[in-house]
């Protein structure tokens, strides 16, 4: 059996609806976790048009990692193999759930399967004749991904001190790490918004700058330093990352003084997390 499971935050409620809109008749169950919203009475409001849709409520945002956590125990409680895991302002394709049930038949080694992903924001269009008929990736965002119940428990689920950002990079290298795989296949299953991207060029090099807020932006260069140190995968490659965010930052957003400061900020902190379990 397959569920859906998507996370919730002050969710914009038209495109919630769209969302639900896509997904809720390709699965037996969508499963909704609220991290404390504001609007959860329009939200439950909402749901009684899916008679298929539970909400998990919690009572503040217990970030983004304790969310899947809670959508896969409840998965593995509902007897499910695969829960497609959505952010609350993605739209999936209306055959995604048979697209990756199909793939998964003959690839028993999958922990995740993702797939093309369209972004809003960028003009750089996407097609589905790639290629490739499918590939293994190294990493994969959480929108649009086919996780395995199972493997994603035997792993030990999601790491709950990353809270936003970054959970999807250390879930998939933690199943990589244990010998599963990571696939994306060749089809366009999902219409996404990472930000408010805008696309730039330097030196001839396409950049594209997020414009997450202050508070996104400390918590992925926190979470970038610590997902090093965790997996003793060299300082340096952390530092590069988060000062080339630092760069594209300075150089293409608002805002810039805040920013960069939650980013060195979140380099600090990220030095000073507790790498025991």
């Amino acid at each position: 059996m397959e569920v859906a499971g998507i996370v919730l935050y002050n969710p914009e409620e038209k495109r919630l609806i769209e969302n639900l809109d896509a997904i809720y008749k390709q699965v037996k169950y969508v499963i909704l976790v609220d991290n404390g919203s504001q609007n959860v009475d329009q939200i439950s409001a909402i749901l009684r048009n899916y008679s298929n849709s539970i909400l998990i409520r919690n009572d503040k945002n217990m970030g983004i990692a304790t969310a899947l956590n809670q959508l896969v125990s409840k998965a593995k409680s509902m007897n499910a193999e695969w829960v497609l895991t959505l952010d609350q302002d993605s739209v999936c394709q209306k055959d995604i759930i048979d697209k990756y049930k199909e793939f998964v038949k003959d690839h028993s080694d999958a922990a995740i399967v993702s797939c093309v992903i369209e972004d809003r924001n960028v003009s750089k269009p996407v097609k589905d004749d790639l290629d490739f008929e499918y590939e293994k990736i190294d990493f994969c965002i959480t929108s649009a991904s086919f996780t395995n119940v199972e493997k994603i428990r035997e792993i030990g689920g999601f790491d709950d001190k990353l809270f936003i950002d970054m959970v999807d990079y250390d879930i998939c290298y933690a199943a990589r790490r244990a010998g599963y795989s990571i696939y994306r296949i060749n089809y366009v299953g999902l219409l996404h918004e990472v930000g408010h991207s805008e696309e730039h060029k330097l030196f001839g090099k396409h950049l594209i700058a997020y414009n997450h807020s202050a508070f996104r932006k400390y918590y992925w260069s926190r979470n970038s330093i610590y997902f090093v140190r965790k997996y003793n995968l060299g300082i340096r490659k952390g530092l590069v990352r988060v000062f080339k965010r630092i760069v594209i930052t300075i150089l293409y957003e608002k805002d810039k003084k805040q920013k960069v400061m939650s980013l060195f900020t979140g380099i600090v902190d990220g030095f000073k997390m507790n790498l025991d379990a």
